[in-house]
């Protein structure tokens, strides 16, 4: 299946291209690069500037997502909590 605007919070992030639009924790706001690795409440993202990898919290962020169709997606740091495999279950019960 293909990453979509609509299906995004539903999909496996590693690799994206992501910007921290928004974050509670001010130091981590326009941090730019690659999405190295998720977890559960985190992303760890490949920062293009410092070329260091930085562990973010999901929560309290929004995140700018660039699709591989070109396209960027903006999307609330509480709809990507979770496992990738446990979002996906998300479709199936409806939430």
């Amino acid at each position: 299946m293909r990453i979509t605007r609509s299906n995004i919070v539903y999909h496996e992030l590693v690799g994206l291209e992501v910007e921290v639009a928004r974050h509670e924790n001010k130091e981590l706001e326009s941090v730019r690069g690659l999405v190295a690795w998720e977890t559960k409440k985190t992303l760890v993202v490949k920062d293009h500037s410092s070329k260091r990898e930085k562990r973010i919290l999901k929560a309290g962020g929004i995140f700018t997502f660039k699709l591989p169709d070109g396209g960027n997606v903006t999307v609330k740091g509480e709809e990507i909590i979770g496992a990738p495999w446990d979002r996906a279950k998300r479709i199936i019960r409806g939430r």
